[in-house]
């Protein structure tokens, strides 16, 4: 679970350093720890953008519930939105809503699985309906709205994302992903001077977080500060990135 911790925090590398030496699984269920090391690793690659990687990883998923059938609750609501997930940024639809169908109605991390496929596919309204419901069954926490925020925001609506945005801020201050997401839709309404401060509040909970630092140096360069737009851009080459944003980066680079 601190591997789980840290790559939710976006710190790939430290999440990998866990799993490579975990702690001992005393005193937990038989097939919990094979569990949680199992949700961990699929963690980790949702977060590096391998989706290949976890549909390969999942074939292993069955003889894990078949030794440990009482592990089947934590894998339908932890494992399975994951591989449903990678389906369908893989285009595999019709399989992502196979599987995504077989989980809890009441699983938070289901529902809003639910809301990505269906905005994969461009089902906006579906996808509305489904982050909606995902944030009224655990109003507390800031998740369903960080997610409902970074799908408006790659629809071209970034006051609406500003609006989920902020109130994910507002349930969870020291969740990253909402601070981030508003820093990007800042840099949207051609207000990256204002990026900038978020970018800043973001990395004092995500300090390794790639593309955080990516996004903070493209926000420098519209800004005008081009030598912290390199110190940026250099220090998220030493990150994790997906395929998408190591390009991203190749092409910011040459302008910085």
């Amino acid at each position: 679970m601190q591997a789980y911790s840290e790559a939710r925090a976006h710190d790939l590398g430290a999440a990998r350093a866990t799993l490579a030496d975990p702690a001992p699984s005393a005193g937990l269920a038989p097939g919990s720890g094979l569990e949680s090391e199992f949700f961990s690793r699929l963690t980790i690659k949702s977060e590096a953008g391998d989706w290949a990687g976890i549909l390969s990883d999942a074939r292993g998923l069955e003889s894990l519930q078949q030794k440990y059938p009482g592990v089947r609750d934590a894998v339908m609501a932890r494992i399975v939105p994951l591989i449903a997930h990678a389906q369908a940024r893989l285009g595999e639809f019709s399989a992502a809503e196979r599987v995504i169908a077989t989980t809890p109605g009441d699983c938070e991390p289901c529902l809003q699985t639910r809301a990505r496929i269906a905005e994969l596919q461009g089902q906006t309204a579906r996808a509305d309906w489904w982050f909606a419901r995902a944030e009224a069954i655990a109003p507390s926490l800031p998740f369903a709205r960080a997610a409902w925020g970074q799908a408006l925001l790659e629809r071209g609506r970034p006051d609406a994302a500003i609006a989920q945005f902020t109130t994910a801020n507002q349930k969870g201050p020291h969740f990253a992903d909402p601070l981030e997401g508003w820093g990007e839709a800042l840099m949207a309404k051609n207000q990256s001077h204002l990026a900038l401060a978020k970018f800043a509040e973001a990395e004092k909970y995500a300090p390794n977080w790639g593309r955080l630092h990516l996004k903070w140096g493209e926000a420098m360069v519209y800004a005008g500060k081009k030598d912290e737009a390199k110190a940026q851009f250099t220090r998220a080459a030493q990150l994790d990135l997906t395929p998408a944003e190591k390009a991203e980066l190749a092409r910011q680079s040459t302008h910085a």
